[in-house]
């Protein structure tokens, strides 16, 4: 269950600067706006953005800094670590696509 104590449903945002943190979104339709990330603590389900803009602060930028040496110029892909088996023996979407021989 969710913690956040604002929670959007159902709510259209035209061309608003949003800051996502601290709030929860739920079938929200996003257009030309500027979306706000800095702590990554929110939740967004089901939601569209059509022509928006999004700005990494603090905490969000640096982790996209560090996203960017590993990705370089790659698309990234994102993956949930909480999957089980991860990093273990168990296929998962991690290991799906990548064959790892050992000498």
């Amino acid at each position: 269950m969710s913690t956040f104590q604002i929670k959007y449903k159902n709510k259209k945002f035209v061309k608003e600067r949003v800051e996502l943190d601290g709030h929860s979104y739920e079938y929200c339709d996003f257009a030309g706006c500027l979306i706000i990330l800095e702590r990554g603590e929110t939740e967004i389900e089901n939601c569209t953005f059509k022509d928006c803009r999004l700005m990494l602060v603090g905490q969000a930028l640096r982790i996209a800094k560090i996203l960017q040496t590993f990705i370089g110029e790659k698309p990234l892909r994102v993956l949930g670590f909480a999957e089980p088996g991860i990093f273990g023996g168990k296929k998962t979407l991690a290991t799906e696509d990548t064959e790892i021989t050992e000498k």
